[in-house]
């Protein structure tokens, strides 16, 4: 139909309308962003993980009312690293942070510089331990500050990091862990010292979890909730044997429920692969920002809003026992698909030690009552079983001596007891997974690459 002079003006008159009715709008809000950092918490440690003697009542509320992530992981099992790589985007090579207790490299910019530039507050509450604070420049607070925070929050976004100890040693005498109901996992042995040691984590675990409701119940008095995207996760695994310090899955496997109403479907689960680099990116995304290119991470945005099931095809992991107490020169790099894990020690002829095997060595000044000479209760315990018992004596040798590779079916061995690399079966698979590797190691400039042949 022609467009004749009456409809011609009713059409500009429409469109002036419907320009001035947009223009009348508020833009849309920025996210809200709050990260709830925990530490050495494990992944199978949570009620909404399938372990139902633990209390996590808060944790379990929270994952109903968003996505929780099956296979979610820190670059590092390790605090400093682990914090700088969620930080940074960047893995711990690259970043500088790579030994426990070190600092990232001068002119590395953070999670403060990216959303500072958009808009947003950006603070921390409680744990640090990251440097130098030029490289953070995050408006640091106590962990008692996180209520005044969020009630004067007023319209400007914000970012808000707050990060508690729990569950980490010493745990907790008092809470509700029982020895005789918890679970031990099959990569430790069930000892009663073993036993005890889980009881006083799980008390750790409730307390963490009482913080988390705290949180949670602050965004809600203060009518934040609905436009925060509220991260939970660990910083790495429990402080158990086979889990914190190493690359199996009980250390770099991580508790990650995100909630964010109106975007995220609540209870929800994703089996994608993400790590901790991603989360910088992806919030930037969130933000209204395309990500910087020269980042490690990639946003994962899209499986927030439920487009994309799957994110990575490979997670990598790195570790070095340099900087831990009583820890000697143990080099450890990873490869994980949905499938497999492929690990590369890089220093097999060594002995793995740290504060579980040797106590606090030099440090023994500043042990706590529940800290050993010669090693944790537990791990004592262990020792003193091996005398009698091969199985367990196999399994004290082999958190110490390690061989130079280990493959593990992660799908139908979850717990990675079952060391592949000698099958001639899996040799492609491992010529496949170590070449993988050893590109990842050179884009990283990781100065180790040249040991691995």
């Amino acid at each position: 139909m022609p467009l004749n002079r009456r409809r011609f003006i009713a059409a500009s008159l429409g469109g002036a309308a419907c320009a001035l009715a947009h223009a009348g709008e508020p833009p849309a809000r920025k996210p809200n962003f709050l990260i709830l950092l925990t530490d050495d918490h494990g992944t199978d440690d949570a009620g909404c993980y399938g372990n139902p003697a633990v209390r996590t009542p808060n944790l379990d509320k929270l994952a109903a009312q968003g996505l929780r992530f099956t296979r979610a992981f820190t670059p590092t099992a390790m605090c400093s690293p682990s914090r700088s790589a969620l930080y940074t985007g960047l893995f711990p090579r690259r970043n500088g942070a790579h030994p426990n207790h070190s600092k990232v490299r001068p002119g590395i910019t953070s999670l403060p510089h990216y959303l500072s530039k958009l808009g947003y507050r950006v603070a921390l509450a409680g744990k640090t331990h990251i440097g130098p604070r030029d490289a953070f420049p995050f408006e640091y607070m106590a962990q008692g500050g996180v209520d005044a925070f969020l009630a004067k929050a007023g319209q400007q976004p914000f970012c808000l990091v707050v990060a508690t100890n729990d569950p980490h040693a010493p745990w907790k005498k008092q809470g509700p862990g029982d020895p005789a109901k918890v679970l031990i996992p099959p990569y430790l042995v069930d000892t009663p010292e073993t036993r005890q040691a889980m009881a006083l984590y799980y008390n750790s675990v409730a307390a963490m979890d009482a913080q988390v409701g705290q949180v949670m119940g602050a965004l809600d008095r203060h009518g934040l909730a609905d436009n925060t995207l509220l991260l939970y996760a660990s910083d790495n695994g429990s402080g158990f044997a086979f889990t914190k310090w190493t690359l199996y899955d009980a250390g770099i496997r991580m508790p990650f429920v995100v909630r964010w109403p109106g975007r995220v479907q609540a209870g929800t689960v994703t089996d994608a692969m993400v790590s901790f680099v991603d989360v910088l990116p992806t919030f930037v995304e969130a933000a209204g920002q395309k990500p910087q290119d020269d980042l490690d991470g990639r946003s994962f945005l899209a499986v927030l809003d439920g487009k994309a099931k799957a994110h990575r095809d490979a997670i990598f992991a790195t570790h070095t026992n340099l900087g831990i107490i009583s820890g000697s020169e143990y080099p450890i790099r990873a490869i994980r698909s949905k499938t497999h894990k492929y690990i590369v020690n890089l220093n097999a002829s060594g002995k793995f030690t740290n504060i579980v095997t040797e106590g606090r060595g030099k440090a023994k000044a500043k042990a706590k009552e529940d800290d050993e000479e010669g090693g944790a209760a537990y791990w004592l315990s262990w020792r003193e079983r091996a005398k009698a018992d091969p199985k367990v004596a196999e399994r004290v040798r082999l958190y110490q001596h390690r061989p130079a590779e280990e493959l593990y079916d992660v799908a139908a061995d979850p717990f990675e007891l079952n060391n592949l690399a000698a099958d001639p079966a899996h040799k492609p698979l491992i010529a496949d997974l170590r070449q993988q590797l050893k590109a990842w190691m050179k884009q990283q400039n990781d100065p180790l690459l040249a040991t691995m042949g």
